[in-house]
């Protein structure tokens, strides 16, 4: 109990919920033709109005001052967001046109075409003009041997149209475009061969852009090993984050096991990178100051790590996280500093890009380790045991469930998927990924060194194929993946009051009182009352046609409607998929 009750009386945590609560509710309601500025004259208002009272300094007024400064965060969550939302978006021309870029990222290989993030600086008009873009997009292009290849930091200037992508939400409940503006893309385009050409190569790269290029080196270093393509797969994405590599079936296999978080460079290899580097460097400890010194060189060694990583934004979030717990532990010794710290990287990383908060993996990275502050030492203490060996099992799969219970309700929204057995999959995950992550670095370091080398990058790959069986073994035991057990947004909501609830009954202890168990009981009717409305409902099946295929759907189940001769029959309707192809023998 203590812990909710320290980080609600926490000021940054209501102003944190104040900020996200504006960026939500404005990027969901504000109206596209009303200009942001107008907001921005009634924050400026609030702004006078907040520093004034807190001026004044009345104990009487506190609350009033704390409900201004509340609105004053609210509506600069909203403005940052359409603020932002603005700088991104840009009216295309509808036809192709010639444009002017640099490459942000490194070409990966997509199918026949290689694609990179491109910044496109200037826009061809008629009479040899041109015009001022900045802005970014997905550029592919067909590779073209009379060009030289584009690398990250290259001038280049193509011939295309550029748009944002179609909508799918109707059909398929996301919408790629604004997946994609959130990420800061204005659209997409396709350059065919002949129509790009590499105009510069950079003088100096950006810092950005030397991460990613630092990214591909240790990619190359990992190819140069000759591993499997699976393990290579998993050794780039465990380590450095580079996913391109994986295959939708070893996907699959990872989330069905339930350990897909491992091929995400996360909270959970910045953790476990910094077990090792405590271990590695503990001597240090016996120095005066030992022990802050040791924390700033683990902070500093875990950024460094973060830079090979191509400072993803997973990453890069995990080791804010961690650099701002550090710190928190130097100036408190509050046993609730990790929640604290953990308000700050949230507050910090939302007033930096307001998207973030519609990114999947910071709102599953935040609930995971809000999550693992609150239920994991109640799970931890739940029960006594004197084995080490047992103790640490318990305490791995302590907190495996704590991650897991946070999660929850994000999992059931967006995926609709459950995995069964993901305590049996962390218990092996935890030990084999940490034993990757010792070896590669290993391998790195020593693969030069005759005979050692080759051994350490050989153990590596026996580890990353025990992981990968050990995972695939998982996902072949019956009943390993729950499926289609979609959340609306309320039942959602429900769930994670849920869950709160259920903390503050088993937090409370022998201090828990009737209120803990009605309010509990009357979430959990709320829940299980939605979810009757919401499945007892009779859904229409709706008939879709795109991209030359015909679809049905009823409520988030999509199915897709095949045939050989062209002709379809669903319910009483007869359907015919032209195609000049398959027609031709009709004529």
């Amino acid at each position: 109990m203590g812990t909710l009750h320290s980080l609600i009386a926490y000021p940054l945590f209501r102003l944190t919920i104040c900020l996200a609560t504006g960026i939500f509710l404005f990027d969901t309601w504000w109206p596209e033709n009303l200009s942001w500025q107008y907001g921005a004259a009634i924050w400026l208002l609030l702004v006078g109005v907040c520093g004034g009272l807190f001026w004044l300094s009345h104990w009487r007024w506190r609350w009033l001052f704390g409900g201004v400064a509340g609105v004053t965060f609210f509506l600069w969550g909203g403005i940052s967001v359409l603020h932002q939302r603005e700088t991104v978006q840009y009216s295309w021309a509808g036809e192709p046109v010639i444009y002017k870029g640099i490459v942000e990222s490194v070409p990966e290989v997509r199918g026949k075409t290689l694609r990179a993030e491109v910044r496109v600086e200037m826009q061809r008009l008629s009479g040899r003009k041109w015009k001022r873009v900045d802005r970014n997009i997905l550029l592919s292009w067909m590779p073209d041997s009379l060009s030289s290849p584009l690398a990250c930091g290259d001038s280049v200037c193509f011939y295309a149209k550029v748009s944002r992508p179609f909508s799918e939400k109707e059909l398929t409940g996301f919408d790629y475009g604004d997946y994609l503006l959130r990420k800061g893309i204005s659209g997409t385009a396709l350059a065919y061969a002949g129509n790009w050409r590499c105009t510069g190569k950079p003088h100096s790269l950006s810092f950005m852009q030397r991460a990613k290029v630092c990214q591909q080196k240790v990619v190359d270093v990992y190819q140069s090993w000759g591993l499997e393509e699976d393990v290579q797969a998993v050794v780039s994405a465990l380590t450095i984050g580079e996913k391109s590599e994986l295959t939708p079936e070893l996907k699959a296999v990872y989330s069905a096991a339930g350990a897909s978080h491992v091929l995400a460079l996360s909270g959970l290899h910045v953790g476990i990178f910094s077990c090792i580097l405590l271990w590695l460097f503990y001597p240090l400890t016996y120095l005066k100051h030992g022990r802050k010194v040791l924390a700033l060189l683990v902070v500093c060694l875990l950024w460094g790590f973060a830079f090979i990583s191509g400072l993803s934004s997973s990453v890069v979030r995990a080791v804010v996280m961690y650099s701002l717990y550090t710190l928190a532990s130097f100036c408190s010794e509050e046993r609730f500093s990790g929640m604290h710290s953990l308000v700050l990287a949230a507050f910090l990383m939302l007033i930096y890009n307001p998207f973030f908060l519609f990114d999947i993996s910071f709102q599953l990275s935040f609930a995971a380790v809000f999550s693992i502050l609150a239920f994991y030492p109640l799970f931890s203490r739940s029960l006594c045991i004197k084995n080490r060996v047992l103790r640490y099992i318990w305490n791995t799969l302590s907190l495996s469930m704590s991650a897991q219970l946070g999660t929850l309700p994000f999992i059931l929204y967006y995926f609709g998927s459950f995995p069964t057995y993901f305590l049996l999959a962390n218990l092996v995950v935890v030990i084999l990924a940490g034993v990757i992550l010792v070896l590669t670095f290993a391998a790195l370091c020593l693969a030069s060194v005759p005979i050692v080398g080759n051994t350490v990058i050989t153990l590596l790959e026996w580890g990353t194929l025990i992981l990968n069986k050990s995972m695939q073994g998982v996902q072949q035991l019956a009943g390993s993946q729950i499926t289609s057990v979609y959340l609306s947004s309320s039942q959602a909501c429900l769930l994670a009051g849920v869950i709160i609830c259920l903390y503050l009954c088993w937090a409370s202890g022998i201090h828990r009182k009737a209120s803990d168990w009605i309010r509990l009981l009357v979430v959990c009717n709320l829940f299980v009352a939605v979810s009757c409305v919401e499945y007892a409902g009779e859904a229409p099946e709706q008939l879709y046609f795109f991209r030359s295929e015909v679809y049905t759907r009823k409520k988030d189940c999509v199915s897709t409607h095949r045939s050989e001769t062209g002709l379809l029959c669903i319910r009483n309707m007869h359907i015919a998929v032209l195609n000049d192809a398959r027609w031709r023998t009709y004529e």
